[in-house]
C-alpha cells in the first residue's frame, strides 16, 4: 500500500513538473507581428560593407553598399575581396568576371524591442551557370549563424553574411577563405 502511495505521488509530482515546462513563455511572433516588422523595416538601405576574416582582422571597406527589404532581404555582394584572396588564378578571373551577385535572405525574428528589431538570415545558395566551354560553374553556399539589427527609429539596418564554400564545376574548392561581410546602411 505504502509503495503505491509512494508510486501515485510521483506520478503527480512528474505530471505536474511537465505541466509547468510545457509552459511556453517566449512565444514565436504572430503573423501579424512579422507583417509589422517587415513593414517596418521595408525600404532600400544604402551604406557600407566591411569585408573580414572571419574572427580575423579587416581586410576591405566598400562603399555604396545597397541592400533592399522587402518580404526578404536583397544585398549585392562584390565578389572582388573573395577573388583577391583565392591561389587559383582561373577561379579568381571568374569571380572578377561576375563582379556582384545578388543575395537573396529570408528573416527569422527574435527580438523585437524599443525600436529595435533583432533577426537571422538565410541566404540562399548562389549559382552561377557555365560549362561547355563557356567558363566554369560557380556556386556559393552561405552560412546560417548570421543575422542583424534594424533600428527603426533611426532607419538603419546592419546584418552580417558569410560564404562558407565555394564550389566549381560540382567540385568543392579546399583553399576557400572564410570571410564575413558586414553590411551598416540608412534608409533612402
Amino acid at each position: 500500500m505504502k509503495t503505491k502511495n509512494l508510486f501515485g505521488i510521483l506520478v503527480l509530482f512528474l505530471s505536474v513538473l511537465s505541466f509547468t515546462s510545457c509552459n511556453k513563455d517566449e512565444k514565436g511572433f504572430s503573423k501579424e507581428e512579422v507583417q509589422q516588422a517587415l513593414f517596418d523595416m521595408k525600404g532600400t538601405y544604402h551604406g557600407s560593407v566591411q569585408v573580414a576574416y572571419y574572427q580575423g582582422s579587416n581586410i576591405t571597406e566598400l562603399q555604396n553598399a545597397v541592400a533592399v527589404s522587402r518580404d526578404s532581404l536583397k544585398f549585392n555582394m562584390s565578389l572582388q575581396p573573395l577573388s583577391d584572396l583565392i591561389s587559383d588564378e582561373t577561379i579568381a578571373e571568374r569571380l572578377r568576371e561576375i563582379g556582384e551577385v545578388p543575395i537573396m535572405a529570408g528573416y527569422e525574428f527574435l527580438q523585437w524591442d524599443s525600436g529595435c528589431i533583432h533577426f537571422v538570415l538565410y541566404p540562399k545558395d548562389v549559382t552561377i551557370l557555365g560549362g561547355y566551354g563557356a567558363p566554369p560553374s560557380i556556386r556559393l553556399v552561405f552560412s546560417m549563424n548570421y543575422g542583424g539589427d534594424a533600428v527603426t527609429y533611426m532607419n538603419s539596418m546592419n546584418f552580417n553574411m558569410s560564404p562558407l564554400e565555394l564550389w566549381v564545376d560540382g567540385k568543392k574548392y579546399d583553399d576557400f577563405p572564410r570571410l564575413v561581410y558586414h553590411f551598416e546602411g540608412e534608409y533612402e
